[in-house]
């Protein structure tokens, strides 16, 4: 028997028990037989869809409609997708940059003024904060135990938001939503840097952190040439 003729018979099935049919049982049956219109066109040519603006459609102008607005929308995704890469390439062009930066630097002095620069004016984040520990601009002796034993009992970043009171110990009176923190040498020893955002979700805990491993690996190289640790 012929593809034809046991299609047929089918449809002819359907129709014979028509006064019994849902449209689920019309969805399923067309479902499990998708080429049934290439059987009887006609079908196809003479549906008709209800449309919000244009009235009733064809299923071929409803069926088109909808591929367009697919394309559009991979055509949307995929130029986010081409924004965000650029984005991220021109991240990391600065934070090499600076990486090669710092080892140029003579003198302490010279690591904050780059780190400000371009941490702040090509990175357009909102504040940094540089501390030695054991110089002058050292955290304060209780806080500073507090803050590490709080949050780099895991590892030397951390990422994500800080209380007011952490806010305040880091960045004095600027408000700030998330935070980068990492604490600089091998075992985080010798200090930290802070990169604080006025954006809460900036820095959170979910993050690559390939590039701020890479600066921090950078300033415990550089920093004790400059400190004389």
């Amino acid at each position: 028997m012929s593809d034809m003729s046991r299609q047929e018979k089918r449809a002819a099935s359907l129709v014979a028990d028509s006064d019994g049919l849902n449209p689920d049982q019309v969805k399923d049956y067309l479902l499990a037989n998708p080429d049934f219109f290439m059987y009887y066109p006609g079908v196809l040519d003479s549906l008709r869809i209800p449309h919000q603006q244009k009235g009733a459609v064809s299923l071929v102008e409803r069926q088109g409609e909808q591929l367009r607005l697919k394309v559009r929308q991979l055509q949307h995704q995929i130029s986010e997708l081409m924004s965000v890469a650029k984005q991220n390439e021109r991240i990391y062009r600065i934070y090499a940059d600076l990486n090669l930066r710092l080892f140029s630097c003579k003198t302490l002095f010279e690591v904050r003024t780059i780190l400000e620069q371009v941490l702040l004016h090509q990175l357009e984040l909102q504040a940094i904060s540089l501390r030695l520990f054991g110089f002058d601009d050292d955290l304060p002796e209780t806080n500073k135990r507090l803050l590490l034993a709080k949050r780099f009992s895991s590892g030397l970043f951390y990422l994500g938001r800080l209380s007011q009171e952490e806010q305040q110990l880091l960045f004095a009176e600027k408000r700030i939503e998330s935070v980068a923190v990492m604490l600089i040498g091998e075992r985080g020893e010798m200090g930290l840097l802070a990169i604080g955002s006025n954006e809460s979700h900036h820095f959170h805990p979910g993050m690559d952190t390939l590039l701020i491993t890479q600066l921090q690996k950078f300033l415990t190289l550089v920093v004790p040439q400059l400190a004389e640790y």
